[in-house]
């Protein structure tokens, strides 16, 4: 291909003749799994939060453990994390091919020639960028502005897509909030059906499907007082939980019904009984 295209740059390929994977043996596959990682561990204990979105990028420099240093000022040790990261981010900018408005939060100094030394160590960093890349002075409040040209899209958002419990926000509903999103959609289908039942008759209550998750299927049948039973017997409603792997169970049973042809087992509890297990739990 090479000798096709650019026949000049041939004496620059070697074939690769060793057992182990070539990506394995120069850790190219620990850096790309690196590169998805918002931590980044700087070597004097320090480390780099770096936060991506498609306006711009924060970088927020913490000092760890080795703020305390060793036998040296806490403003010399301050300097020494602010340096060794200015340099890790120099390097990140290039491998996450991050382009666009960087900003950057180092950890305070005092002494303006301390953070002059700062802004020298990162203008000498980006001197091996490709891309043309402008970096300001520290503000008063430690903060540094820096500019990359941007060409593509980063790395990150090439190899990686948005996570479909939390859309890219990188969190996610805490249970107890899932729970009462739970109850509240349920009393709305109650009222908008308009279904009456008898509080006494069990069977007339109305039944629900419920899809959920490994964890919020622990949340919800776990304990003597289950919220799921609470839910039923406080809204006077069956609920049919259903997990991801498939696996079926109702709310508030204890007499098995038949298993039938290609359907999970289920089993239902008389709500009454339920309900005397339950003061007899407390």
């Amino acid at each position: 291909y090479l000798q096709e295209v650019a026949p000049e740059l041939c004496n620059r390929v070697d074939l690769y003749e060793k057992r182990t994977p070539i990506f394995d043996e120069y850790k190219i596959e620990k850096e790309i799994d690196n590169i998805l990682c918002k931590r980044v561990v700087l070597q004097n204990g320090g480390s780099l939060i770096i936060e991506q979105t498609e306006a711009l990028v924060s970088i927020d420099v913490n000092g760890g453990h080795s703020m305390f240093g060793q036998g040296t000022s806490q403003e010399k040790a301050i300097l020494d994390v602010n340096l060794e990261a200015a340099k890790q981010i120099a390097r990140e900018l290039r491998l996450r091919d991050i382009g666009g408005i960087i900003v950057v939060d180092f950890i305070d100094m005092t002494d303006d020639s301390n953070k002059r030394l700062v802004y020298e160590e990162m203008k000498k960093a980006v001197e091996k960028d490709r891309s043309t890349v402008g970096v300001s002075e520290l503000s008063k409040l430690g903060l540094m502005e820096i500019t990359r040209k941007r060409v593509r899209p980063s790395v990150t958002f090439m190899i990686s897509e948005p996570c479909p419990c939390c859309h890219g926000i990188g969190r996610v509903e805490a249970l107890d909030t899932s729970f009462s999103k739970i109850e509240r959609e349920i009393c709305r289908r109650l009222a908008v059906s308009g279904h009456k039942s008898d509080p006494e008759k069990p069977k007339s209550w109305p039944r629900f499907l419920l899809r959920v998750d490994h964890e919020m299927c622990t949340y919800l049948t776990s304990g003597k007082r289950t919220k799921l039973g609470i839910l039923s017997s406080s809204l006077k409603v069956w609920v049919l939980l259903k997990k991801d792997t498939d696996e079926q169970k109702e709310l508030s049973p204890e007499s098995p019904l038949p298993r039938e042809a290609g359907r999970p087992r289920l089993s239902v509890f008389p709500i009454k009984k339920w309900m005397s297990r339950a003061k007899r739990a407390k």
